[in-house]
């Protein structure tokens, strides 16, 4: 019978949770802070290199091949991880320094996709064998594959700073890592330098060698020196990148380099997308004349402005992007096969570095040693047995065997059983007297290698020095030129969105169900497209140039241009395409912030001033009014939500849980607000005895509410509005208004105007005659 085991789920789902995302940080994800690579990485590069022998000078071999040894041996996570992994390390555009090889189809920087591994070839770059070669002389430790029949390095013998040079990105389980590449030559520069001043300050060395980062794609970092040395102090930061340009003539702009990570093709389609919509009236044509180098051409209508083209297309466009730097790596422990992870500056990356290597050197030295004086003991046998070379032969042919040869012979020259064995093992004709001489050479050569190595072994300085002519010799072979320029802030771009927008008079129509467009001209409500089942909610005018405010049940207020909203005479678009809304977020006010709409404020009642928080008294403006269902009111400027927002909004009411904004209209001043509540309350007040406030508050009471009762709508009234119409559950429909309900004062709780059932719902006042919200 089955034992079932009664176990806390809590507790086994957070321990299972807690062993995979330690296994996706430590074996997927995160960069070793040694040799840079991931798991995959460093398993894709040992398999060529152990395996297949396919070094820089071997001939290709298919991609499907490498892909199999890897996963049948290293990595068994799926061939197309393995693939994705191998054609990135191959992408000059996606590595600085590329470490494999490809030969074939391996995706190009317009986006394309490599070709399956059955079509592509590939071998090892000369520079990953300044990974890899040190292997051979055990000086890293090593550890059992997934199944225990291999076994693969831990990290590789780096002998150059692959991490900071390819840089690296990955997602793991509540962390992530995003390093920037940079320069061979100036990271090697820096490396010489600490090995010399170890205690060197992060200033000496951003402004003596490591100026920023590197990308294989170019490109003008626009942060200042004092950015960059926060970001490499911290260890995260965003780096602006841009796209370089320069002119050909009065009529052209040539794109020549763009930012790290942008696919051109993509670049090139959004950029014809805004001159084909007229958001650059300054360009008439896009075309991308690529070959080995970038090279995209803008042309340029009579006399337009270049720049004001150029800071367009920066706004708009991947042409300028930020690089989030997280210099998050895997960093060793106590235990050679385990890293945990860390998020660390340049100054911790450049020194573990050298300490890596110095244990790589030591190890190296060591074992050389070992197979010097290995060797050195069988030379030291051959030399004792010289002298009785004739008597040596004898005890051979005498010998039953060879094992009864090598007790003889050890017996008769005091050898052991390693030396003994290299003599049996040896050709007679490498006794004669000439080989003798090579041998005495020999052993006195090895001799003096391994006292050197002793000596190196026993002075530090002398294995600094060692590592210092090392990394001069890759600085030598593989240095290059850097591609992106730290060109520091660009003072000569300023954006002025309305340079680049037509002014021109349009309606701004949004839905009950919140889908919004523009169109210049209607002829009347019913004639607008609208999808089944939804309504015309505002028809509002204003100018491509002026802003409209999007006001929500949830407190919040979001701006856009009306040059943004999608011009045409369809659906349009849903106002969630613009902005982040929450779950159940809708619309529930529409303000166009362009003067010709909006009302002229009038000065509040000198019988109650409308006062600030600290006393001072209000210069007259234009108000946003909200009422919740709770009710609660709120009267605020409108000044503050003019300028467009993000997706996120701007706040405008706080409000309790439970509660929502039931509407947002604007107020001159002068006007009544009319309120009715479900329980068949209707009450009217002044606007101006709401008191304005600043920023986003939680308001004050509109309407005291019953147990059970909640406002079911409000209307700002003037002399020119009829008030709020509302309709009872029998049917009956009744308008609040001053011409028949006395104007009273805000908090109280109204006039009740039905004894029997209840009010049902407020009945918007027609669209035709709506300004800004308001009836």
């Amino acid at each position: 019978m089955p034992v079932v085991e009664v176990i806390p789920l809590h507790e086994t789902t957070r321990e299972r949770y807690l062993n995979f995302a330690l296994s996706v940080i430590t074996s997927r994800a995160l960069p070793d802070i040694r040799d840079g690579l991931k798991p995959v990485q460093r398993r894709i590069l040992y398999a060529m290199f152990q395996h297949l022998r396919l070094y820089p000078d071997a001939r290709y071999r298919k991609s499907a091949t490498i892909v199999g040894e890897v996963m049948g041996k290293y990595h068994p996570h799926g061939d197309a991880a393995i693939y994705e992994a191998m054609v990135r390390m191959a992408q000059d555009f996606s590595l600085r320094y590329p470490l494999v090889d490809g030969h074939g189809n391996f995706g190009s920087i317009d986006g394309d996709a490599a070709a399956a591994m059955r079509y592509t070839e590939a071998r090892l770059r000369p520079l990953a064998m300044q990974l890899l070669e040190e292997l051979r002389r055990q000086t890293v430790p090593m550890r059992p594959n997934f199944d225990g029949t291999l076994f693969e390095p831990v990290v590789l013998p780096a002998r150059f700073p692959n991490l900071l040079v390819n840089g690296a990105s990955g997602i793991a389980v509540g962390m992530a890592t995003n390093i920037p590449p940079h320069n061979l030559g100036e990271v090697i520069d820096a490396l010489i330098y600490l090995i010399d001043v170890p205690n060197a300050p992060l200033e000496t060395i951003l402004e003596r060698f490591i100026q920023g980062p590197d990308f294989p794609t170019g490109g003008r970092v626009l942060n200042t020196r004092e950015e960059l040395l926060e970001i490499y102090r911290t260890g995260e930061g965003p780096i602006e990148l841009r796209g370089e340009y320069k002119l050909e003539g009065k009529t052209r702009i040539v794109i020549t380099s763009i930012p790290y990570g942008i696919a051109k093709a993509d670049l090139v389609e959004k950029i014809a997308e805004h001159i084909a919509a007229g958001k650059v009236p300054q360009l008439s044509d896009v075309r991308d004349e690529s070959t080995d180098e970038v090279r995209i051409v803008l042309e340029l209508r009579r006399g337009a402005d270049p720049e004001a083209a150029m800071a367009y297309l920066f706004r708009h466009t991947p042409l300028q992007t930020r690089f989030h730097v997280n210099l998050t790596c895997l960093v060793p422990t106590a235990n050679p096969e385990v890293a945990a992870p860390r998020k660390v500056d340049l100054m911790t990356m450049l020194r573990a570095f050298l300490e890596f290597r110095m244990e790589v050197v030591v190890r190296r030295l060591r074992y050389d040693l070992e197979q010097l004086e290995r060797r050195i003991h069988i030379l030291r046998g051959f030399e004792k047995i010289f002298g009785a070379l004739d008597e040596a032969i004898r005890i051979i042919r005498a010998a039953r065997d060879k094992a009864d040869a090598a007790q003889r012979l050890m017996h008769r020259f005091q050898l052991d059983d390693v030396q003994a064995d290299a003599i049996l093992e040896t050709k007679l004709y490498k006794l004669s007297r000439l080989e003798i001489e090579a041998i005495r050479q020999e052993l006195e050569e090895k001799e003096r290698q391994a006292a050197e190595l002793r000596a190196l072994l026993a002075d530090e300085a002398a294995r600094w020095g060692l590592i210092r002519e090392e990394l001069k010799a890759i600085k030598k072979q593989f240095a290059d030129a850097r591609r992106t320029v730290i060109a520091g802030p660009d003072e000569g771009f300023e954006y002025n969105q309305e340079a680049y927008i037509v002014d021109e008079d349009v309606y701004v129509i949004v839905t009950r169900d919140g889908w919004v467009k523009r169109q210049r001209s209607y002829t009347d409500v019913q004639s607008i497209r609208v999808r089944e089942g939804d309504t015309v909610g505002w028809v509002l005018p204003g100018s491509t140039r002026a802003t409209v405010g999007f006001f929500t049940n949830y407190g919040r207020c979001y701006t856009t241009r009306i040059d943004s909203l999608p011009s045409t005479t369809g659906y349009g678009d849903p106002v969630q395409k613009l902005f982040d809304f929450s779950d159940r977020e809708r619309v529930v006010g529409v303000v166009v912030f362009d003067e010709r709409a909006l009302p002229r404020p009038v000065p509040e009642p000198e019988v109650e001033p409308a006062l600030f928080e600290n006393g001072e008294q209000e210069a007259p403006r234009v108000h946003v009014v909200a009422v919740t269902r709770k009710g609660q009111t709120l009267r605020i400027p409108i000044d503050g939500f003019r300028e467009p927002s993000t997706k996120n909004g701007r706040l405008f009411m706080r409000l309790e849980k439970g509660d929502e904004v039931l509407g947002v209209e604007v107020a001159a001043g002068d006007e009544n607000v009319c309120l009715a509540s479900r329980e068949g309350y209707v009450l009217i007040f002044p606007v101006h005895q709401i008191p304005p406030v600043k920023s986003a508050a939680k308001g004050v009471i509109a309407m005291r509410l019953g147990r059970g009762d909640e406002v079911l709508g409000f209307t700002l009234a003037s002399a020119a509005r009829e008030g709020l119409e509302v309709e009872t559950s029998r049917g009956r429909r009744e308008i609040v208004r001053t011409t028949k309900f006395e104007v009273s004062r805000r908090g109280n709780r109204g006039r009740q105007i039905i004894r029997r059932g209840q009010l049902v719902r407020v009945i918007p006042a027609p669209v035709e005659i709506r300004l800004n919200g308001q009836g």
